[in-house]
């Protein structure tokens, strides 16, 4: 709806004028847009004198080489940077007779850190930017699932507050004096268990961090016996990736699934170190300038803001604050159905896939049809996404939300308003928020937006409990009608901007540390067996 697709190649065109030599590489917001967009350009480019690559999941050594050696190279963000930790990796596996015994695995990567394009640049170089990316090697012992099982019994018997604190910030846990004696109390025969250098601490703390920090159908899905992590900024699945230090193993073990084995970082780097490794990097994004001055002091980039094609049609109708989820999903469903009757197509923003789901029971109960696109069915996102603006739709979205995937209006829908949509929650960021409601109302068409949140939902967790009961005691009267103070949403704009200054700080954190970390590189005084933990 932006014309991004077909600027980024432009913009690597233009750099490639200047530097015939040198390679581009454009970072798509998922998979399916990697290929799509090189498959969609390559003609396009070839025209150009340029070559098309593109970097995809389960692609074989000498394929992924292949498409490095290309102009302009398609990917995204996470496959180019485990590439870069995989390849010294396999330069210390390869013997030097494997040149003459198997030629195909001399083919090296080598890729050419020149000129990088970033599609949802703010997603990848910020939100995503707070968490290290490590490239980990098997611990070689299995973990003992007696003691993960004993840990989730022992968690439940303490006492919040009493005998731990939970962080829902950083996502930690904190055991207390008090509770650390209680646990080795309940221990039991469990002490015996412990592999050496381990502590029964430690296994008591990832029970306590799998049951009350990370939800499921929230921070994670289970898939195949499996628990498959969610990124949070972009609703997808990560396949492959685990939460460290024995949390991915407490949560396995909770929700009834044999441990896998653990895993130990041997290669980090984060978003920030790895890309100011190129020359030159640019970006593309709708929601930049809410983090214009972490773009400048991090990257040295700045904003350029570009205006849309035709006027915005879309109204922002603002939120309605109800006492409590069930109020809040009545008033929803009722809104739904009064929508629906004028044939106009809607779309339900929401928070989780629990959400999405719980949503769509309802919507069932109603006898309205609807389809859902969260991380459990990505494989039919184009599918749904294509027809999200047909006459009579009603579509359930996380914030994965079909990016890369123009939503058409259906003949007549554009008389009628647009798609109309609704969304259930307040995501952790506003930008979040923006991007979401950039679905609709694109290219100068008409759309409408309306927010239902709720004074229990659970953005609100850490936010002001005083400030949320005095809302709650002033709206008794009024029961199942919206919270008339506009301090209600004041409580959701407060909590965003805490949380926004939370995660700048981990940012800040990881980025001094990383510059640290590459001095030392520099300097010969750190070894990669150092990132092992």
């Amino acid at each position: 709806g932006e014309g991004k697709t077909l600027m980024a190649p432009l913009a690597a065109y233009l750099h490639h004028l200047g530097h015939y030599d040198k390679c581009c590489h454009i970072v798509t917001a998922n998979e399916y847009l990697a290929e799509r967009d090189a498959r969609w350009m390559e003609p396009f480019l070839k025209g150009l004198g340029l070559s098309t690559g593109f970097i995809v999941p389960n692609q074989s050594g000498v394929e992924r080489a292949r498409a490095y050696q290309h102009d302009v190279v398609y990917a995204t963000s996470r496959e180019i940077v485990f590439d870069s930790l995989r390849e010294p990796v396999r330069k210390k596996r390869t013997h030097s007779a494997d040149a003459i015994l198997r030629p195909q695995i001399d083919q090296e990567l080598n890729p050419s850190y020149d000129f990088v394009i970033v599609d949802e640049v703010d997603s990848v170089l910020v939100d995503q930017a707070r968490s290290p990316l490590s490239l980990g090697t098997d611990s070689g012992s299995s973990p003992q699932i007696e003691l993960y099982r004993h840990a989730d019994t022992v968690a439940g018997q303490l006492v919040r507050g009493q005998h731990y604190r939970l962080m829902h910030d950083d996502r930690s846990v904190e055991l207390k004096d008090e509770g650390k004696a209680e646990a080795r109390r309940r221990a039991g025969n469990a002490l015996r268990l412990l592999p050496v250098g381990h502590k029964w601490e430690r296994y008591i703390t990832c029970a306590l961090a799998a049951r009350y920090i990370y939800k499921a159908d929230n921070h994670y899905v289970v898939r195949n016996g499996r628990v498959v992590l969610i990124d949070e900024s972009t609703g997808r699945m990560l396949p492959g990736r685990q939460l460290p230090d024995g949390i991915h193993q407490a949560i396995e073990v909770r929700n009834g699934l044999n441990p896998s084995i653990e895993v130990r970082g041997a290669y980090q780097t984060t978003f920030q170190t790895f890309f100011r490794k190129y020359e030159k990097i640019a970006g593309m994004t709708g929601t930049a300038t809410m983090a214009s001055m972490e773009f400048l002091s991090v990257y040295n980039l700045k904003i350029v803001p570009i205006p849309p094609n035709k006027p915005t049609q879309r109204n922002y109708q603002g939120d309605l604050v109800y006492r409590n989820q069930e109020n809040k999903h009545k008033a929803l469903l009722d809104k739904i159905a009064e929508i629906h009757d004028t044939g106009r197509p809607i779309l339900i923003g929401t928070g989780s896939v629990k959400e999405s789901e719980l949503i769509g029971q309802m919507l069932e109960a109603r006898g309205l049809k609807h389809d859902i696109l969260n991380a459990k069915n990505h494989a039919r996102e184009a599918e749904i996404i294509a027809d999200a603006g047909q006459y009579g739709r009603i579509t359930i979205i996380t914030n994965m939300a079909g990016r890369g995937v123009d939503i058409k209006l259906g003949p007549g829908i554009a008389e009628m308003g647009g798609i109309f949509l609704l969304s259930t929650d307040r995501l952790p960021f506003r930008r979040l928020d923006w991007q979401l409601i950039g679905r609709i109302g694109r290219q100068g068409d008409p759309g409408d937006c309306l927010y239902f949140l709720s004074l229990k939902d659970d953005l609100l967790r850490n936010a002001n409990r005083k400030m949320i009961t005095r809302l709650r005691n002033a709206s008794r009267a009024h029961r199942h009608a919206p919270v008339e103070s506009p301090k209600a949403v004041k409580v959701f704009d407060n909590i965003q901007r805490h949380y926004e200054k939370v995660t700048t700080r981990q940012r800040k954190r990881m980025y001094q540390y990383e510059k640290h970390r590459e001095k030392m590189k520099d300097q010969g005084l750190w070894e990669d067996w150092m990132d092992i933990r």
